[in-house]
């Protein structure tokens, strides 16, 4: 391939043009992804027919059928063979891109959660009592749980427990060893045997330790004479899969009768979770005036307010440390530089202990001092101010870096004509240095808030979100931002899983974030196109 001719020329010729061209290629490399996807699932179903595979081993069947389909598709049409190179890229994409996306949309409109997880919950286990058809009795209801879920129990999945008993026949008992008359089913495990004891007058129940054909050898030799022609023999448990479709007292009744023959044990329900439409935008708007509103207002001020002190002091050191009269400037700018070089996880950490309200070094030189101390981390006022505080120090070093860059790039023959005309040292920073750093500050400062409008790190690791506050939420406190509510909605209630509510919030985050960027890249002139002339 030479890529020194244009992307065009490796297009289809014809209607459409380039961008016809495009969708062509990438619609022909769409059909063999999917071809390559369908032989993979069909390849793996096939091969669990015959004996027990793990899942991957379906890529073993995409990987075969898609060099076949990109094959065949490049002696059809000789100029696709260049746009293979994409297909990597078009995986990852949709691997780590689309696919998030569209399961976040999707969850979103539905009440996902860690008790609505489609999983079977063991502990809704509950023994039943009698079954007739179709309906079942049940010990007691309050082990169901039904109340967790959206409309209780209604048209949600149960699986029934049932151990099955087989009667048959013995020929002999030599020992231990039983030997029937008839090999015992092939499809179900056998786990004991019951034997009429005729000298006792009762029956008892004896573990099966191996099976070779009508040879059962059990785990003890059964005292006295035995009736070989009543032999019980117990099965392992059975699981039968059935939807309730009403519920009534303690009755049961499910959408299938259940099989006769079988003596049944146990129900439990699923977890099962379903579309609801808007109902999670809902409850989040329901709720603005003590999670949405209130986050949001701290969210924009925390971000504007890192991304002004950030840059205020940056520039005032930069300013500084920009001096070739300073002596030692060099290991000054080191000094500064040292916070930006260790982890930033380790950096707020350290500031958590050194913020401790009790055992803090800041509150004990406050002490030493004869200041008042503060709970930083305990008053909500105090910890936004202790986040601020944090913050510039992960912050400053890099916009010291990044405004003395800007800085060093302007001449000083401009200061020297400004000091000849007479210009105080603050007129020649209003009328050289900061309309000369203006283009720098624009994205530095645009990318520090889009930044910092998503700053998770610092809030997680410093205040957890916290501390509670009256007006707000368990999940919404003193210190949250969009996206620390969205964890904590999402991982840290209902059952830390409650996936659809926190996707909600994301899909209102995205929304948030995407305008705040374009009024910021509005007012500061950044999408304009600035003429050559």
């Amino acid at each position: 391939m030479d890529i020194s001719r244009p992307p065009s020329d490796y297009l289809p010729k014809g209607r459409g043009g380039v961008a016809g061209g495009l969708l062509r290629s990438l619609g022909l490399l769409s059909l063999a992804l999917a071809l390559a996807a369908g032989a993979g699932v069909a390849g793996y179903q096939l091969l669990r027919l015959l004996f027990p595979v793990p899942v991957w081993s379906g890529l073993l069947f995409s990987l075969v059928a898609l060099i076949v389909v990109l094959r065949a598709i490049a002696k059809r049409y000789a100029w696709i063979m260049p746009w293979y190179y994409l297909l990597p890229a078009i995986l990852f994409l949709l691997t780590f891109t689309f696919f998030p996306v569209a399961l976040t949309i999707i969850l979103a409109f539905t009440d996902y959660s860690g008790v609505r997880n489609g999983q079977l919950n063991i502990a809704t286990e509950t023994r039943i009592v009698a079954v007739d058809g179709q309906r079942v009795t049940l010990e007691n209801l309050r082990t169901l749980d039904c109340q967790a879920l959206r409309d209780g129990c209604n048209n949600v999945r149960a699986r029934i427990f049932a151990s099955g008993q087989l009667e048959v026949t013995a020929l002999s008992l030599e020992g231990a060893v039983l030997t029937l008359a008839a090999p015992p089913p092939a499809d179900r495990r056998v786990t004991a045997v019951n034997l009429e004891l005729v000298d006792f007058g009762i029956s008892a129940g004896f573990p099966i330790v191996e099976i070779d054909g009508v040879r059962l050898t059990l785990a003890r030799v059964p005292p006295g004479a035995v009736d070989l022609a009543e032999v019980m023999l117990r099965l392992d448990r059975e699981a039968i899969e059935r939807r309730m479709i009403r519920v009534e007292n303690t009755t049961v009744t499910l959408d299938e009768p259940l099989p006769e023959g079988l003596e049944y044990e146990a129900l439990a329900r699923y977890n099962d979770f379903g579309f609801i439409g808007w109902r999670n935008f809902e409850s989040i708007i329901a709720q603005a005036n003590r999670a949405l509103g209130p986050v949001f207002a701290w969210n924009l001020t925390f971000a504007f307010l890192t991304v002004l002190i950030n840059t205020a002091f940056g520039l005032l050191v930069a300013i500084l440390l920009n001096n070739p009269d300073l002596k030692l400037r060099n290991f000054y700018r080191t000094l500064i530089i040292i916070s930006w070089a260790l982890p930033g996880i380790i950096t707020i950490q350290v500031w958590a202990g050194l913020l401790n309200a009790n055992f803090g070094a800041i509150n004990r030189l406050l002490a030493l001092l004869d200041l008042p101390t503060f709970n930083w981390l305990g008053e909500p006022n105090a910890a936004r101010a202790a986040v601020l505080l944090v913050n510039l120090w992960l912050g400053l070093p890099f916009m010291m870096t990044a405004i003395l860059g800007a800085l060093s790039a302007i001449s000083r023959e401009l200061y020297e004509a400004a000091k000849i005309d007479g210009a105080s040292p603050w007129q020649s920073f209003q009328g050289v240095t900061l309309p000369l750093l203006r283009s720098a500050l624009v994205p530095i400062t645009l990318s520090s808030f889009a930044f910092n409008f998503n700053n998770f790190n610092i809030i997680f690791l410093l205040t957890g979100g916290g501390p509670p506050t009256p007006w707000g939420t368990a999940t919404a406190r003193g210190t949250d931002i969009l996206i620390s509510w969205a964890y904590n909605e999402a991982f840290q209630a209902q059952g830390a899983f409650a996936y659809g509510l926190g996707s909600a919030i994301s899909i209102i985050i995205f929304v948030i974030t995407l305008a705040v960027s374009l009024i910021n890249f509005r007012v500061s002139g950044a999408l304009k196109e600035e003429s050559n002339v």
